[in-house]
């Protein structure tokens, strides 16, 4: 594929400093230019399968255009670093701005939209040149991720990572749908997989989707084509039971229903600490259990503790528990907690964390 926005990169800079321009909110800009047409004029056409990245140096392709059916528009995803975004955070990526009115300005410029001149009194515009077939590209594209892989058997090294620092046997991760793999294919190019390559596998209204684990993967630690609404192990929650934990990702919860086989607690995850679920699954979730708790990374150590607030914003959200790994252990998740601290030792923080907070609010 031809490389147009090298130019469009050259060029834009130049022309940045003579145009008089108001400041444009995406909100507008987007009533007269589509997400579809940016991406078209900056990539030299829209990709129907993996490409190299744009935004960086590669050889293995790993940069793909999707459409959502939610938000109705493409937006780009680059599997190798688990960045996405819509077209004009492609524009800001692309020409390595930091504030988005900067990115909206070159879109401005390039697309020579006057609309967004300050000495111009044209307000609006209809979109014009729609980008051809759109409507045959939404649907190659629509939510489409194209990941396939090819199992192999279990090795030596794969209990020693699973079972010998998760305590994680092959029967439970069989069970939880956890296979090595050797090979995966995105959108087609194949690819060897790591030594220690994993595929999550989940099954939705009869859809199987697919994400990848790469635990010591530079490059595609993660792959994944399961939309948001996909919660990890939900088809292995029991009809109704006493303490569900909403844990931050599908190896938390393995580890947490490992350490209570009796199933007084059990475990699902969202596909991110970032996703707000439906509230009618949540609902769900809590008429099937009597108590449901949130329990995401305690990322301490950084400078903003995401997993903290997202948990704490779940619970106020939903009205259920949140609970996190104190501070004076310094390990971030279950998994870490189990690796380092043992079963029991596991076991008795989460029961000591759970009667708790039950004690703190009197339920």
């Amino acid at each position: 594929m031809s490389c147009p926005f090298l130019i469009s990169f050259i060029m834009g800079f130049g022309k940045s400093k003579d145009v008089n321009i108001r400041y444009a909110t995406s909100k507008e800009l987007f009533k007269v230019v589509s997400g579809a047409q940016i991406f078209d004029h900056y990539l030299g056409g829209i990709p129907k399968g993996a490409i190299n990245s744009p935004l960086r140096t590669e050889v293995n392709p790993s940069f793909s255009i999707f459409y959502s059916d939610e938000y109705d528009q493409l937006f780009f995803k680059d599997f190798k670093t688990g960045e996405k975004g819509d077209a004009l955070i492609f524009v800001m990526r692309l020409f390595k701005y930091i504030k988005l009115t900067d990115a909206i300005n070159q879109v401005v410029i390039d697309f020579g939209l006057t609309q967004f001149r300050s000495d111009s009194i044209v307000h609006s515009a209809p979109r014009s040149n729609e980008v051809k077939d759109f409507e045959k590209i939404k649907k190659i594209l629509r939510n489409k991720v194209d990941i396939r892989v090819r199992v192999r058997r279990w090795k030596k090294w794969d209990k020693e990572f699973w079972q010998d620092r998760f305590g994680l046997s092959k029967e439970q991760l069989d069970h939880c749908n956890v296979y090595p793999i050797s090979h995966f294919f995105l959108q087609g190019h194949c690819s060897v997989a790591e030594k220690h390559a994993y595929v999550f596998v989940e099954d939705k209204d009869g859809v199987q989707t697919f994400k990848l684990y790469q635990p010591y993967s530079k490059g595609h630690k993660w792959l994944n084509n399961n939309n948001y609404s996909v919660w990890e192990l939900w088809t292995q929650l029991p009809d109704e039971g006493n303490i569900c934990i909403i844990a931050s990702s599908r190896k938390d919860s393995m580890v947490i229903k490992s350490l209570f086989p009796s199933s007084m607690i059990t475990s699902c995850s969202l596909q991110s600490e970032s996703v707000n679920p439906k509230p009618s699954v949540m609902e769900e979730l809590k008429n099937r259990f009597k108590h449901v708790f949130v329990m995401y990374d305690n990322d301490q150590f950084k400078e903003t503790n995401a997993g903290k607030l997202a948990g704490e914003k779940l619970a106020k959200d939903f009205d259920i528990l949140d609970i996190l790994i104190p501070d004076v252990f310094q390990l971030k998740d279950p998994s870490d907690f189990r690796e380092k601290q043992g079963v029991e030792n596991t076991r008795n923080m989460i029961i000591s964390l759970v009667k708790e907070k039950i004690k703190q609010y009197n339920i």
